[in-house]
C-alpha cells in the first residue's frame, strides 16, 4: 500500500491535468460529435500532450493496481476533479469558489469515510477468460442500447451520457487491469500466454480505446460540468462493484455499510459537479459561447 496509495493520487494528478486539456481541445460548442474533428485532435499538440499525461496516469495506474486492491486504488482516481480546477484555471477558467474548496473537503472526507469502511479487502483473484468476455460483452451491450436512445438528445444529455458511460467502462478497465496484473504476478509473463491472462488484456484494451474514444465524443458535444461528473461518479462505483464480484476482494455489505456508501458516492458526486462548473468556463480556441 505503500506503493499503491501514492501511485494512484500521482496518476489522479495525470489524469486531471490532461482532463482539463483534452476538453479545452476538443470542446467546440457545436452539441454534436464530429467523427472529423476527433481525426483533427492527432495533429493539436495540446491534445497530444495531454494524452502523453493520460498514458503517464495508465503507468502509474497499472503499478497502483499491482500493489493495491482495484477498491482502494480505483475510487482515489476521483482526485482528478480537484486536481482539473486549478488547470483549468491555468487554461482560462474562473478563479475556484469558497464552493469549490468545500467541495473539495467534500470529496476527500468522502474517500476517507469509504477506506475506513472498507478496511483491508485482501488480494485480488485471477478472473477467468470467459468472465472477462462476459464483462465485455456485457459493456458492449450497454452501449448499443444507450448510444443510439439518445442520438437525438440535447447535447447536454448526450454529454452526460457518454460521460457516464465512458465512465462505467473506465471502470471495468480498472477491474481488468488488477486482473492482468495478478495474472502476471502469479506466473509472470508467461501468465499472459494463457487464455485467463491474455483474454482479460485483449478485453481491457478493446474498451479501454473505446472509453477513451467516447469521453472526447463527450467533450466535443457539451460542456465539463455535464460529461465530467458523470464519468467520475460511474467509475469507481463500477470498478468497486467489479472488484468484488470479479476480483473477489472483500466488501463489507451490511445494511449499514451500504447507507455509507451512497452518501459517499453522493457527496462525491455533488463535488464534482461543482468543480466541474468552474472547468466548464473555460473555452476552446475560438469557441463561441457555452452550452449549458
Amino acid at each position: 500500500m505503500l506503493v499503491a496509495l501514492p501511485c494512484a493520487v500521482m496518476s489522479a494528478v495525470a489524469y486531471g491535468t490532461a482532463t482539463a486539456v483534452q476538453h479545452r481541445a476538443a470542446h467546440r460548442d457545436t452539441g454534436r460529435a464530429d467523427a472529423r474533428g476527433l481525426l483533427h485532435l492527432a495533429r493539436n499538440p495540446r491534445w497530444l500532450a495531454s494524452i502523453g499525461g493520460d498514458t503517464v496516469g495508465l503507468v502509474l495506474q497499472v503499478v497502483a493496481l499491482a500493489t493495491g486492491p482495484v477498491l482502494l486504488v480505483q475510487p482515489l482516481l476521483v482526485l482528478a476533479v480537484p486536481v482539473a480546477l486549478p488547470v483549468g484555471r491555468m487554461l482560462g477558467g474562473r478563479a475556484p469558489t469558497r464552493g469549490d474548496y468545500a467541495a473539495c473537503v467534500g470529496i476527500l472526507g468522502s474517500l476517507m469515510v469509504f477506506f475506513v469502511l472498507v478496511g483491508d479487502p485482501g488480494q485480488a483473484a485471477p478472473v477467468s477468460a470467459g468472465h472477462a468476455a462476459w464483462a465485455l460483452a456485457a459493456a458492449a451491450t450497454v452501449g448499443a442500447i444507450l448510444l443510439p436512445a439518445v442520438r437525438t438528445a440535447p447535447s447536454t444529455v448526450r454529454a452526460v451520457v457518454y460521460g457516464a458511460l465512458a465512465g462505467a467502462w473506465f471502470g471495468l478497465v480498472g477491474a481488468l487491469l488488477d486482473a492482468v496484473a495478478t495474472a502476471w504476478q502469479r506466473s509472470g509473463p508467461a501468465g499472459l500466454t494463457h487464455p485467463d491472462g491474455w483474454v482479460p488484456l485483449g478485453c481491457l484494451l478493446t474498451v479501454g480505446a473505446a472509453a477513451l474514444v467516447l469521453t472526447q465524443m463527450s467533450f466535443q458535444v457539451g460542456d465539463l460540468a455535464a460529461s465530467f461528473p458523470a464519468n467520475e461518479a460511474t467509475a469507481p462505483v463500477v470498478a468497486v462493484v467489479l472488484g468484488a464480484a470479479l476480483l473477489h476482494e472483500r466488501l463489507p455489505l451490511s445494511l449499514g455499510h451500504v447507507g455509507a456508501y451512497l452518501l459517499c458516492a453522493a457527496v462525491v458526486a455533488g463535488g464534482t459537479v461543482q468543480l466541474a462548473r468552474g472547468l466548464s468556463t473555460t473555452r476552446a480556441p475560438g469557441a463561441g459561447q457555452s452550452r449549458r
